[in-house]
Order: C-alpha cells, then structure tokens, then sequence
C-alpha cells in the first residue's frame, strides 16, 4: 500500500532547532543558537511552589484535559495582569498556548496564505520560519539596527509585497 502525502510534506525539514538542542547536551557546550536561557535563571522554587499550590487545590482539574483555549482561571489571571497595565481584555479573549510554537502555528494558519509577504528580522528566529514555511509564505528579510527593523526596509517590503506580517521582538519607538 502506498500513501499520498499533501504537497507541503515536500517543504518540511527536520526541525533545525531540534538539531541545535541536540548538540547543547554534550557535556562542557555551551550554545547561544538555540535561545537556551542560563538554568541558573529558573524561578525553580517559584516553580515548585505554583505545582504544590495547584496540585494541592485543584488537582483534578490541573492533571484532565481543558478547553484548548487553556485553563479558566490562568486565562482569568492572564487577563487581570494585562488590567493592570492599562490594557482592557477579557478572559475570553486570551489564548493559553504551549510555547511559542504553538503560537507562530496559529498566526501562520490564520494570517498567510501562499505567496504572502512575511517580513522578518535579519537574523530571525528560525522556529518562526520553521512555523510558517508550510503556509507557503514569501519570506523578506528586514534590515536591522540596534533598536529594531529599519523602517525605510518595512516600507519598502510593504510596498513589494500584497500582504505583510512582521515578526518581530523588539519596537521601534521612532516609528511611531
């Protein structure tokens, strides 16, 4: 019996992030490629605190599956942090993904189709291009400085593209 694959199972590669990680585990490597933040950087206690907290008082339903929007009262408290920094959202409107994969999937799924222009970062972040290479994009890379995308470079990349979504970590306040 032979199997047919979709055709964008011809553009996927092995997960060039996998392959960084897999070289930091050798004993005495230490990577900055892979965005490994220092361990010693772990709100581990913190951590240790929040499972006993919730395994303690809301075992059930910590450990069953929930709504794939995430769990209630996380959106609720997510929701509550961004109140108290000015901004108005409701628990509804927050998405609980499970890392930043997950999320650079559902805003390729939602906002690219092919051949649509994807402004990135030079250098970007590969998981971003390994997230929405199967959505068929037109991938334009901006020129950078100390504070971000030039803006001459997104405006350009603007006016050559029919579609365009930047991704990018930092803000330039100058664009503004």
């Amino acid at each position: 019996m032979s199997f047919v694959l979709a055709r964008r199972a011809e553009r996927m590669n092995p997960s060039v992030i996998r392959e960084i990680l897999k070289v930091t585990e050798r004993p005495g490597i230490v990577s900055l490629a892979g965005g490994l933040p220092s361990p010693d950087s772990f709100p581990v206690e913190a951590m240790r605190a929040a499972c006993e907290r919730v395994l303690r008082d809301t075992p059930r339903e910590a450990l069953q599956y929930a709504a794939s929007e995430g769990f209630g009262p996380l959106r609720e408290w997510v929701a509550a942090q961004l109140a108290e920094r000015g901004m108005t959202v409701d628990a509804s409107q927050v998405l609980i993904t499970t890392g930043s994969q997950q999320g650079l999937d559902l805003v390729g799924k939602v906002l690219i189709d092919p051949g649509s222009g994807v402004a990135v970062e030079r250098p970007t972040y590969l998981g971003a291009l390994q997230a929405f290479a199967p959505y068929e994009p037109e991938v334009v890379t901006l020129e950078c400085d100390d504070d971000g995308p030039l803006p001459e470079a997104l405006a350009a990349a603007a006016a050559r593209a029919s579609s365009t979504c930047c991704r990018t970590s930092r803000i330039r306040a100058a664009a503004a």
